[in-house]
């Protein structure tokens, strides 16, 4: 259903990030209300298959049975006007882009399930686990990229069709030892500026991505750190030519952050490319040193 409905569904977030942490659709008036904790929602993965578990799942879009009862940014305390059991759904959400105005739920994790038994005046505290949905072909190189720089016999990154005067490098600590340059694991991808080394643009090196339009969604998660602002593109190929296209500048964060990146729109406005590139870009255009750019476990995830 997400699959299908997953622009529709987008195009009312304005309207429903008003319930975010507020409010549920149920009468107010009703007295003594269940209550329903939620501290965080987590995420589980095949490691070896899905890659890391990291996420930033920042709100919780909850049902019960069945109905929507509201989105409430995380953690939260929010009252149920119902008793004895039932069936509560959760589906994460997120900050599309990484945008406060634009939380959705996340289409490729799937619902958390559980029967509950709600006591009016009572708090029941729930602790959701979520995995990514069933259909993604994991390990199928052509429908999903997932490059968490573990290897030891490179990446899968390169100078794009722009060129660049800055490379990549491919950080590897040894095992069991911690670097404020890897998120986790042992490797991740490191870039550096200087007042004489000021453009960089990699991009995916594996065959260009055939990428589903229409309602179909398509993501990019990474996890990354910077201290000045990075950009995320496409280049479109087709028969008329390649076009590149940046989809979303990203703003420095010196500590680690996760961002879910929706790519569907720019590949909406490419209607001719047959495939595309991914692009990681870095402009030093303020003639400063020490400027860096860290990356880890990209995925683009699509059906």
């Amino acid at each position: 259903m997400m699959k299908h409905n997953y622009l529709l569904f987008l195009s009312g977030i304005i309207l429903l990030t008003g319930l975010l942490g507020s409010c549920n659709l149920y009468n107010p008036a009703e007295p003594v209300p269940s209550y329903v904790h939620i501290q965080k929602i987590d995420l589980s993965t095949d490691t070896a298959l899905e890659g890391s578990n990291s996420s930033k799942i920042t709100d919780a879009w909850v049902y019960i049975d069945g109905h929507l009862l509201g989105a409430y940014e995380l953690p939260v305390t929010f009252p149920v006007l119902e008793e004895g059991t039932h069936e509560i759904m959760i589906k994460a959400g997120i900050k599309v882009n990484g945008i406060s105005a634009t939380r959705a739920p996340y289409p490729f994790y799937d619902y958390f399930k559980q029967s509950v038994s709600l006591t009016r005046g009572a708090v029941t505290t729930m602790s959701p686990l979520v995995h990514y949905v069933s259909g993604l072909e994991w390990g199928n190189d052509v429908k999903i990229w997932k490059e968490d720089f573990e290897s030891n016999s490179g990446i899968t990154l390169d100078t794009s069709a722009s060129g660049t005067d800055t490379n990549m490098f491919h950080r590897l600590i040894t095992a069991g030892t911690t670097d404020p340059e890897v998120f986790e694991g042992k490797g991740s991808g490191v870039v550096y500026l200087d007042h004489k080394n000021t453009f960089f643009e990699y991009w995916s090196s594996k065959p260009p991505f055939v990428l589903p339009r229409g309602d179909a969604p398509v993501f990019l998660e990474l996890n990354y750190r910077c201290n000045f602002d990075f950009v995320v593109g496409l280049y479109a190929h087709s028969s008329a030519g390649t076009v590149k296209t940046r989809v979303l500048n990203v703003h420095p964060s010196e500590a680690w952050n996760k961002i879910y990146i929706y790519l569907s729109p720019t590949i909406a406005a490419t209607a001719g490319a047959g495939d595309y590139n991914i692009f990681f870009g870095m402009l030093n255009n303020s003639g400063s040193d020490g400027l860096y750019l860290n990356i880890d476990n990209i995925k683009l995830i699509h059906y």
